[in-house]
């Protein structure tokens, strides 16, 4: 990975579209006193229908967190129900995923983590056939793994050109030399083959890792190259004209967005690199529309823990060479001006003026217009929702 660091301007300075994208925003939570702290939210589009999943309880890490669903069907939001979580272990980072939602949009899979720590995190999977009326009885994502967690951590695997379903994966466990500061944080991906004639595997049964993302061997290390605890919760997309490049871009510890890139549908990654895309460490998505262009999402701050706002989209023409920003959806000055927020293993910040873990996905081709959906945390008190197109 290269230590020189594409120069990130300031806010008030980033280059903007030539208009905005028009935002219409409103919320699905707030205040709920069956989960009054909410958080990673997840946002999936198939059929006319919009699905959306988060974790809520008394606050991150408890064991009274669950995992809740609702949905937008003939103009309104459903009552938020609980679907995975019994009240004794905190449930965390629900993922949607629908993968064929022309031709099976109520087919829906929800990943999700549990673990009283986030290094003992397990992974399960549960399936709905109906739209999310009713849920199969959740499994193991990869039986007798204890990793810290398999498949996705944070955004939704993608369906790439040749049928296999690839996610961004990563792990967050102790640092084995107790004298550092920090964890480590590795990143990889984990992919579903597509079934060959003759398997007796259905998709989504056999799941395999890469190697790891490349990181400095000096992270952590004081004065070094990359200081903090590495990279994490990978979000992705497959080039539009070169099939089988496939590009990851990470959370990190080193106040921009890492990426790295494979040119064989993720079987492999090269060292990770900066990029102009700030980072603040907090949770980012990414998503490639139908002609090409990519948007991502995010926190517009470059401090490690620093405050998770201003939250805005960003997109690209040239595959994520350069960026513009073209929507800005929340924004308000950052609560602890000198007061570093922290993670740890049990998870937790305070949620002051924190608009965060943004999940988009494209409108669907039948909206008449070019955009996407999005969600996010509304200061561990909501989840909104947005429809953002072009103006």
């Amino acid at each position: 990975m290269t230590d020189q660091q594409p120069t990130i301007p300031p806010f008030a300075e980033v280059p903007k579209t030539a208009t905005s994208g028009k935002i219409t925003a409103e919320f699905v939570t707030k205040d709920d006193a069956r989960a009054p702290s909410v958080h990673c939210s997840t946002i999936a589009v198939a059929g006319g229908i919009r699905y959306l999943a988060w974790f809520g309880g008394s606050g991150e890490g408890k064991p009274d967190v669950k995992i809740w669903f609702s949905k937008y069907v003939n103009g309104n939001w459903t009552d938020q129900v609980s679907v995975a979580g019994d009240g004794t272990l905190p449930h965390w980072n629900p993922v949607l995923f629908i993968p064929d939602p022309v031709n099976e949009p109520k087919h829906v899979y929800l990943f999700f983590r549990t673990g009283k720590l986030i290094s003992s995190w397990i992974t399960y999977i549960i399936e709905s056939t109906d739209g999310g009326d009713s849920w199969s009885e959740p499994k193991e994502l990869v039986q007798g793994d204890r990793s810290g967690g398999r498949g996705p951590q944070k955004n939704a695997p993608i369906v790439l050109s040749n049928g296999d379903w690839c996610t961004g994966a990563s792990y967050e466990v102790p640092n084995p030399d107790p004298s550092k500061p920090y964890g480590v944080w590795d990143s990889y991906s984990d992919f579903a083959p597509k079934p060959k004639e003759g398997d007796t595997f259905k998709q989504g049964d056999v799941w395999i890792k890469s190697p790891l993302v490349e990181l400095p061997a000096d992270r952590g290390v004081p004065g070094g190259s990359f200081p903090g605890e590495g990279a994490i919760q990978p979000g992705l997309w497959e080039s539009k004209d070169a099939p089988g490049h496939v590009h990851l871009t990470l959370r990190s510890s080193a106040g921009c967005i890492l990426r790295s890139d494979s040119e064989d549908y993720g079987r492999t990654w090269t060292p990770a690199y900066r990029t102009i895309l700030p980072n603040n460490n907090s949770g980012h998505d990414i998503a490639r529309l139908k002609d090409g262009r990519v948007i991502w999402t995010g926190n517009y701050n470059t401090r490690n823990w620093g405050p998770r706002t201003p939250l805005c989209l960003m997109i690209s023409q040239d595959d994520g060479q350069t960026w513009k920003l073209w929507a800005t959806v929340e924004q308000a000055p950052p609560p602890h001006d000198e007061i570093r927020l922290t993670g740890a293993d049990a998870g937790g910040v305070d949620g002051l003026e924190e608009y965060s873990y943004p999940s988009i996905v494209p409108l669907e081709d039948d909206d008449g217009e070019v955009g996407v959906w999005m969600s996010w945390t509304w200061q561990r008190r909501g989840i909104k929702v947005a429809k953002i197109v072009e103006a």
